[in-house]
């Protein structure tokens, strides 16, 4: 059963390993491109919270750097991109509306928090208020006046009271008005004088590979979603 409260950490996952290299088109991504249910892409959770790189680096010349942190920068950027390639071909092939029963739409928003906490700073100081993923994305609206809206909706909902529970509730708005990838490169743009004080350094919002995700998030302006974050409970751990 998932745990539910605001001392949430990233959902565990268990898998096997994931061999092949998403950023070829193998047989094996064809595969996956055909169906969603691809062993391939069920083993898609491995990379979240590998440290290591994916296996199939061991068969290869390519150079993985030996940081942890940029190990799991990149597999973030790799999972990502063939989390969003699945839901927009899933989206193109049904032809309909996305809900929040739709499984790849699921995937992705649990690959977007992992992308977005990452490097995330545990507390200002020794006594200081422990950081937020939603604290950061309240200050959007501060950047961007047209955000108000969805962050003032999100503070109203009466079914969602943790921090996380909000954060989820603004994403999934974001998507819907099709301004993820607006509201995310906001963000990115005052990553020194604003995300500066919510991530350690080595983050992935504080490195290039941010700017990869947004081009990410952009692609999926072409689909479309029909989420009523009312009926979703959003204060319990997202997990697969």
């Amino acid at each position: 059963m998932a745990a539910c409260g605001e001392n949430e950490s990233n959902p565990p996952f268990n898998d096997d390993s994931f061999s092949e290299d998403i950023n070829s088109p193998t047989e094996s991504e064809s595969r996956i491109s055909r169906s969603p249910s691809s062993s391939s892409y069920d083993r898609w959770p491995t990379l979240l919270v590998s440290k290591k790189p994916p296996s199939f680096y061991k068969k290869t010349k390519k150079k993985w750097p030996r940081d942890p942190s940029i190990v799991e920068r990149r597999n973030l950027v790799n999972i990502s991109k063939l989390i969003v390639k699945e839901l927009i071909e899933t989206s193109l092939k049904f032809g309909r509306m996305l809900d929040s029963d739709h499984m790849p739409l699921q995937h992705f928003f649990i690959v977007l928090e992992h992308v977005l906490r990452h490097g995330l700073r545990p507390k200002k100081g020794l006594l200081g208020p422990k950081k937020e993923l939603w604290d950061i994305l309240q200050m959007v609206e501060k950047l961007a006046p047209e955000a108000q809206d969805i962050t003032t909706s999100v503070r109203d909902l009466p079914t969602v009271r943790t921090h996380m529970g909000r954060a989820r509730a603004w994403l999934r708005l974001a998507l819907m008005q099709k301004k993820l990838a607006d509201y995310l490169k906001i963000l990115v743009d005052h990553r020194d004088d604003v995300l500066s004080e919510f991530f350690e350094p080595e983050a992935l919002m504080m490195s290039e590979e941010a700017n990869i995700i947004e081009g990410l998030l952009t692609g999926l302006n072409v689909i479309d979603c029909n989420l009523c974050v009312k009926e979703e409970d959003l204060d319990c751990q997202q997990g697969v």
